[in-house]
């Protein structure tokens, strides 16, 4: 079960179906005996972001043909993309506000699906989030009580109070069962109940001798919320200290989706065994006036995975940044400067931290091409990877010998 901390500070219960067990005496764990446990960070760009527009196939006839020039990255000029020499014989080029992130391709740290997706045919945010949530190939399709971030981080982490983490006010699907799990958007003003101390024993009180799922979350959150607030460093008059980056990275400049990621990587050094993290970035839903709206979406994402990685570059445990989209974009564009849901887009994967490199760097996935008897109903890229394939490759990396999510579907 997954606690979480909103805006407001109202601590509330999320639903799972499956029993906890007794965390009533949980302390936090011993940093020694967690410092080898993998960090899995998962990025999801809500709204279907224009993989085409993220990574576009500069050199491609059908493609230049059929694309408006505003929504492609160009080979050379104004708009030229990042060039990344990725596979012979296509020249993709990155959006030229991913700068950062194609340095990071370039030293070898990334990998890129081009072309993944959900195997079922939908346009429906909501249908490809939840498919891609609860980590399956379809909707309808049987699955466990948790999302598949959470499972897997219950199946890797060690004996640390909070495994799972979602940094911002809300547990998304992907963490939903997290039997150790928080939501927390900050932990500028550290973690203090609605109430103070009052609120706090009151909560207790209000758990203490209840049984059943939701008391046994409310006993062990409160309990993970005391942990971590007494980690946070503090001056003499007890004010929490603000967080300070490592390497220099700065998260200002990506903003809300900055403030998010830098959460995370301070749980991540206060807490070593954190096992799976997620952030959202919205704004991708662009079915009219994308240049400008992408442009800017996508500064956004340069920015504060750039923060991160910087931050994160020293972790002396290994750590993989995932990220995804529920669907792509039409290869036309609509009448109003914009492109409706399509089926594939881009996944990519990044990583650091540990003693050994980023095991998949350069890795470049199967692109189908344009052509008309390529794409899917003859109006979408197709998908040649299942994303559920793409994910399986990044966590195999990150921890090997570790379970693999999704089972064998």
């Amino acid at each position: 079960m997954t606690m979480l901390l909103g805006r407001r500070g109202l601590l509330r219960a999320g639903l799972a179906a499956t029993a906890l067990p007794g965390l009533r005496g949980m302390a936090f764990a011993d940093p020694a005996a967690t410092r080898e446990v993998p960090l899995l960070i998962l990025v999801f760009l809500r709204g279907g972001m224009d993989g085409m527009h993220f990574l576009s196939p500069a050199d491609d006839r059908d493609f230049t043909e059929l694309r408006i020039p505003t929504l492609r990255n160009a080979a050379e000029g104004d708009r030229a993309g990042e060039r990344l020499d990725a596979v012979p014989g296509t020249d993709f080029r990155l959006h030229p506000g991913a700068a950062a992130l194609a340095g990071i391709w370039r030293e070898g740290r990334m990998a890129i699906w081009p072309a993944a997706g959900v195997p079922q045919p939908t346009r429906s945010h909501f249908e490809a989030q939840s498919i891609m949530g609860w980590g399956q190939g379809r909707s309808g399709e049987a699955h466990g009580h948790a999302g598949w971030l959470a499972a897997w981080a219950e199946a890797t982490g060690g004996a640390a109070p909070v495994v799972a983490l979602s940094g911002q006010d809300r547990a998304v699907t992907e963490l939903i069962g997290a039997r150790r799990g928080l939501a927390v958007p900050s932990l500028a003003r550290g973690l203090e109940m609605p109430g103070g101390e009052f609120g706090t024993a009151m909560l207790e009180a209000l758990h203490r001798q209840a049984r059943g799922p939701v008391a046994e979350a409310g006993r062990s959150a409160l309990a993970s919320l005391r942990g971590l607030d007494r980690l946070l460093p503090r001056n003499a008059a007890g004010q929490v200290q603000p967080y300070a980056p490592a390497n220099g990275a700065d998260y200002g400049p990506a903003a809300e989706f900055g403030r998010s990621l830098a959460t995370v990587a301070q749980v991540a050094r206060l807490q070593p065994g954190l096992t799976a993290a997620a952030v959202d970035l919205g704004g991708w839903d662009t079915h009219d006036g994308q240049a400008g709206r992408f442009d800017n979406r996508v500064r956004m994402l340069n920015r504060g995975l750039a923060a991160l990685d910087a931050d994160l570059r020293d972790l002396p445990r290994r750590w993989t940044v995932l990220v995804t989209s529920e669907f792509g974009r039409r290869l036309r564009a609509n009448r109003s400067g914009g492109t409706d849901h399509g089926r594939a887009g881009t996944v990519f994967a990044f990583g650091g931290g540990g003693t050994r490199g980023f095991g998949l760097g350069r890795q470049f996935g199967p692109w189908p091409g344009l052509s008309a008897d390529a794409l899917e109903d003859g109006v979408d890229l197709r998908v040649t990877t299942d994303y559920r394939e793409a994910f399986r490759q990044v966590v195999a990396e990150l921890a090997p010998g570790a379970p693999g999510p999704f089972g064998n579907g």
